[in-house]
């Protein structure tokens, strides 16, 4: 059975549908605004709001349009599952071991564990609670955010949750799912590579594509996101209570390194992960697009 998320946090998914829906060029573009519109009365605030969409509406959709046609760019497979868990989930030890299983048996699937702070203080029964030492709001942030865009497949929060490539969901546990959603087409639109910064601490991160793909994207954001490889936890307490938990590509850090440009060289410069750890550059606007390209820190 699937362990739902408590209704506690469900306020975040109340935000506003009309700023949730538009584009990524409106949404940058209302960002500008902010400093004017704060000094606005509520009221007139929401009138903007509604002149900006209505105004923008062919806008919108040339956007989409656009975006829809650079999903057929053929610029490199991406197999990128993102996989919400948590120690303090019974349901979540078989998909901990799918994974770490799907990533010996596919070199190049890219993988990413988000363990959800949820969990942390629901008691079970005379086993009490167990507070997952990877956990974090802002992972369980990330899954609300992907919940509101409305993804395809199993969407909801819940655990396990695995998202493939930013736009499917399905029960982490369910090989089949996952399996069917990596098979499904699914091609960067832009391309990630490294190089040698410093032989020593620094990888150079360069993004390229074509000019019309980087104009549709210009202003997504370019993440860095650190993981752990490998970690065998002891549980002492919740519905795990006496095992021992082994745990693949655990998300330890999420920074932002840059953005895409519509005209400029997109280079930066990332530290190199030290033993028994890595890291995934990926192109994304938050939780609320799909990930336009992803790679591994080599």
């Amino acid at each position: 059975m699937r362990s739902r998320e408590p209704n506690r946090v469900a306020d975040h998914e109340q935000q506003s549908w009309l700023v949730r829906n538009l584009p990524i060029t409106v949404k940058k573009k209302l960002n500008q605004w902010t400093a004017y519109s704060a000094a606005l009365p509520t009221l007139h605030l929401g009138m903007l709001l509604l002149f900006v969409w209505v105004g923008l509406a062919g806008l919108s959709y040339a956007v989409d349009k656009t975006e829809a046609s650079l999903s057929q760019a053929q610029t490199g497979k991406l197999q990128l599952i993102e996989l919400f868990t948590s120690h303090g989930c019974s349901s979540c030890p078989a998909a901990d071991r799918l994974l770490g299983e799907l990533l010996a048996q596919n070199d190049e699937l890219l993988a990413l564990e988000y363990h959800v702070d949820y969990w942390n203080e629901l008691v079970h029964g005379s086993d009490g609670n167990f507070i997952d030492p990877f956990s974090s709001p802002e992972y369980s942030l990330r899954q609300r955010d992907y919940n509101a865009a409305q993804l395809a497949g199993r969407p909801g929060v819940y655990t396990p949750q695995a998202v493939i490539n930013g736009t499917t969901a399905a029960v982490g546990s369910n090989r089949r799912q996952l399996q069917k959603a990596l098979d499904a087409v699914a091609n960067s639109s832009l391309t990630v590579t490294f190089s040698d910064a410093d032989a020593q601490a620094q990888l150079t991160v360069r993004v390229t594509g074509a000019a019309a793909q980087r104009a549709a994207l210009d202003g997504v954001d370019v993440m860095l996101v650190g993981y752990l490889d490998i970690a065998s936890t002891q549980i002492t307490g919740g519905e795990n209570r006496d095992l021992e938990l082994v745990n693949h590509h655990v998300v330890m850090s999420v920074a932002k390194i840059g953005e895409i440009s519509g005209s400029g060289e997109m280079v930066f410069a990332v530290d190199r992960p030290v033993a028994g750890h890595g890291c995934v550059v990926m192109v994304q606007e938050g939780a609320s697009t799909p990930v336009h390209a992803a790679a591994e820190c080599p």
